[in-house]
């Protein structure tokens, strides 16, 4: 079965009030069969989109979003409400959250502005030196079959060589660098960032992390929205103990410009 395009799995939306949406979470965009994080943000902020452009049409993007996951959602319908926190200039703050029967599994508080063309007063920021896509090596998580990480039939994940050596066990480095996209080539918007910034598998695997590693809390930012076919993702775990991880993953686009990053904590095992 072909897998949902993106856009098309965002726009599985119908608007039953001024700030209540029905939506209906695509079982391709799926990890183990449960919908994948960064895609529950996209989806999230795609509906307080509506919202808030409603007051600000110029503030379309979701720049930020803190999201808590207090447990894991279900593909099929779920209830999405808008909360506004606050209608400003140059920014605005809203509360979205996704409801299953009586579980709220996902919340995300959100900020909402413009993305302009000005040039950057300050970027310390440097993109990561890959291979070419040819000499990069695909998703490991294939191995698990494509029906269990359902992710992977949307996404081509091209991994740097020098990073896949998982021999090492702990003495190796909670660090995975490669090339992501679309398998149908579909541009990569501001909504679709969100995705990728929790699209890359943990980065404890090289260091012997085994089975799921759950998002309990995830922090997108949109900086730019990218150019080109192809992103160049880097993460990295900085701390792993007592269970958990934090992770950071930075995203940049074919003009080695950074156009997203995200921290995590989640849990992990050995």
């Amino acid at each position: 079965m072909s897998p949902t395009g993106f856009a098309e799995a965002l726009d599985k939306v119908q608007r039953t009030g001024t700030m209540t949406f029905e939506v209906d979470l695509d079982p391709s965009w799926t990890v183990l069969g449960k919908p994948n994080g960064g895609y529950l943000v996209a989806l999230l902020a795609r509906c307080a989109r509506d919202v808030v452009t409603g007051q600000r049409p110029n503030q379309d993007v979701c720049v930020a979003a803190s999201t808590n996951y207090s447990g894991a959602s279900d593909t099929g319908p779920a209830l999405v409400e808008i909360a506004i926190e606050r209608i400003g200039k140059g920014a605005s703050h809203v509360r979205a959250t996704l409801t299953q029967g009586e579980r709220t599994p996902v919340e995300s508080l959100m900020v909402f502005g413009t993305l302009g063309d000005e040039a950057r007063r300050y970027d310390s920021t440097s993109a990561p030196v890959l291979p070419p896509q040819d000499a990069c090596i695909g998703s490991p998580m294939a191995q698990e079959g494509q029906e269990a990480v359902g992710i992977l039939a949307g996404t081509e994940m091209r991994f740097d060589p020098k990073f896949m050596d998982w021999s090492q066990g702990t003495d190796g480095r909670a660090e995975l660098v490669g090339w992501a996209r679309f398998y149908d080539q579909s541009p990569i918007d501001a909504l679709s960032l969100h995705y990728f910034l929790d699209c890359f598998p943990p980065a404890t695997f090289p260091i012997g992390s085994s089975g799921w590693v759950p998002t309990l809390q995830l922090t997108t930012y949109v900086r730019d929205v990218p150019v080109g076919e192809w992103l160049k993702i880097r993460q990295y775990g900085q701390v792993v103990a007592d269970g958990f991880v934090d992770e950071v993953c930075e995203i940049y686009d074919e003009r080695d410009r950074l156009v997203g990053q995200a921290t995590q904590l989640a849990m992990v095992r050995f």
